[in-house]
């Protein structure tokens, strides 16, 4: 590439360096402000999401590439961009309120949102492995940090070690798998990878094994998923909000793409194994959630289940690719909703040190803060998939799509499992709307209210009027599959 080309391809990845400039200035500042200043640092990270945000939507336009093909800016990554961008808002608004009671060093929190949302919006991207693993390692380096943000915390410093060390064989899996494919193929390409794909060959068999492995550990599906709950549970509560929703995402974009522009071969290899993994995510999750105390855990093992969902859309792909695929998009869309918004009311309610965690701590919630629990309400009866929430018609997609995909049995085992995922959210409203109060909750707090109104009538209003989203979702799915062989 010419100097021309560069400066042209930066250009396009304008969203990304907005986060990645925002983060900088606020690491630059941190050390040099003090009192308010330092407080209002926040609105800069605010900033750079919001210019983040407002270019990325040129990409709804038209699709586009940058770095001779190393990034595919279209509307598929732009999709995904918005679940990151909506996600590192939420997280780092919730994140104000809540960092003053924990920690006081709040503007490198802010930095690390930013720059590991830039990680991921990379990732969603890549078409080639290098620009791959470098969002990859971005993501993952920043939410490692987060993980063992609170000093002050051994649980927290357990989850931050947990999840580098664990993170980091995933990391060298992930390596070792793309080294054997460009040994393979003579390209870290994806559209050249696929061209000279020989399923005959063991190195690619090996390689595409050792790729997959990398993304389910992200993804925190079985039989991968052991670290989640205990980094969901030690890391900052807005931190685990971020993690929750942010990673796995990123991790479903880059198995859908590599899926469906590297792998497309090997498809009829993949899916019955992705079949088996999102059975198994599904009951795993859901079970251990039943038997959980703490609310943040029981939240943990919810998220595998809910990886579970979404993989059963990846395996739908295989017989019907636009609408599996996009069921897939929509319900991690979904899913940023309920779940920022359950974490969110969790981290309200912590205060002076302690986490909200045990069931213990939201009881009486109704008598005394009715707008949390009503907050509460929604998103419970959205993860739980009840109607007329966003969790209904996400998950009513995803089943759909597999049903008309023919996996009958697949749709079968998700509807069932979802019926007892009911169990332990509407376990989480009998403590919040039937119990007496057993501890203070704390006073107003504007920042986070104002984040649990707009997630609410998201939740609500994207659930009774969901056909846009999901026409966008469809579009997005059709623009990676465009992207390969004319889909």
């Amino acid at each position: 590439m010419d100097l021309s080309e560069v400066l042209k391809s930066t250009l396009l990845i304008g969203p990304e360096i907005s986060l990645i400039a925002a983060g900088i200035v606020l690491m630059v500042l941190d050390p040099i402000t003090r009192g308010e200043v330092k407080k209002n640092l926040f609105w800069i990270a605010l900033a750079g999401l919001a210019v983040g945000f407002i270019l990325n939507l040129k990409r709804f336009g038209g699709d586009t590439s940058a770095f001779s093909g190393a990034l595919s800016l279209d509307q598929f990554a732009a999709y995904f961009n918005v679940i990151f961008l909506l996600g590192a808002a939420v997280a780092v608004v919730f994140s104000k309120d809540y960092l003053t009671g924990f920690i006081h060093y709040t503007s490198e929190f802010y930095a690390l949102i930013l720059f590991s949302t830039s990680g991921m919006m990379i990732l969603a991207s890549a078409t080639e492995f290098m620009s791959l693993f470098l969002g990859f390692e971005i993501m993952s380096i920043s939410v490692y940090v987060m993980s063992a943000f609170n000093r002050s915390s051994p649980r927290s410093t357990e989850a931050g070690i947990k999840y580098l060390v664990l993170g980091g064989f995933s990391s060298a899996i992930l390596l070792y798998g793309i080294a054997l494919l460009y040994g393979a193929s003579g390209s870290i390409y994806l559209s050249e990878i696929f061209k000279n794909f020989d399923v005959a060959n063991p190195l690619f068999v090996a390689g595409s094994a050792l790729v997959l492995v990398g993304f389910l550990f992200k993804i925190g599906a079985f039989p991968l998923h052991q670290w989640v709950p205990d980094v969901y549970e030690g890391a900052p509560m807005t931190a685990t909000a971020f993690m929750s929703v942010g990673v796995k995402a990123a991790a479903f974009a880059i198995l859908l793409r590599v899926i469906f522009e590297g792998f497309y071969q090997l498809q009829v290899s993949i899916m019955p194994v992705l079949w088996i993994v999102a059975i198994f995510t599904m009951i795993v999750g859901n079970i251990a959630a039943i038997t959980q105390k703490s609310i943040k855990r029981m939240l943990a093992y919810s998220s595998i289940a809910h990886a579970g969902y979404a993989l059963v859309g990846v395996v739908a792909a295989y017989g019907g690719k636009e609408l599996g695929v996009g069921s897939v998009i929509y319900y991690l869309f979904a899913y940023t909703f309920m779940n920022l918004g359950a974490f969110g009311v969790l981290s309200y309610l912590s205060r002076d040190g302690h986490e909200c965690e045990t069931f213990e701590d939201i009881a009486g919630l109704w008598g005394k803060r009715p707008f949390l629990a009503l907050a509460l309400g929604v998103f419970m009866f959205s993860l739980a998939g009840i109607p007329p929430t966003i969790g209904f018609f996400a998950k009513y997609r995803v089943f759909l799509s597999a049903v008309q995909a023919g996996f009958y049995w697949l749709a079968v085992i998700g509807i069932l499992s979802s019926v007892v995922s009911a169990y332990y959210y509407l376990r989480v409203l009998v403590y919040a709307y039937m119990k007496e109060e057993t501890v203070a909750f704390p006073s107003f707090k504007i920042a986070s209210s104002v984040a649990l109104v707009v997630l609410s009538l998201g939740t609500l209003l994207l659930g009774v009027f969901p056909l846009d989203s999901w026409d966008l979702a469809i579009k997005a799915a059709g623009s990676v599959l465009m992207a390969f062989h004319g889909g």
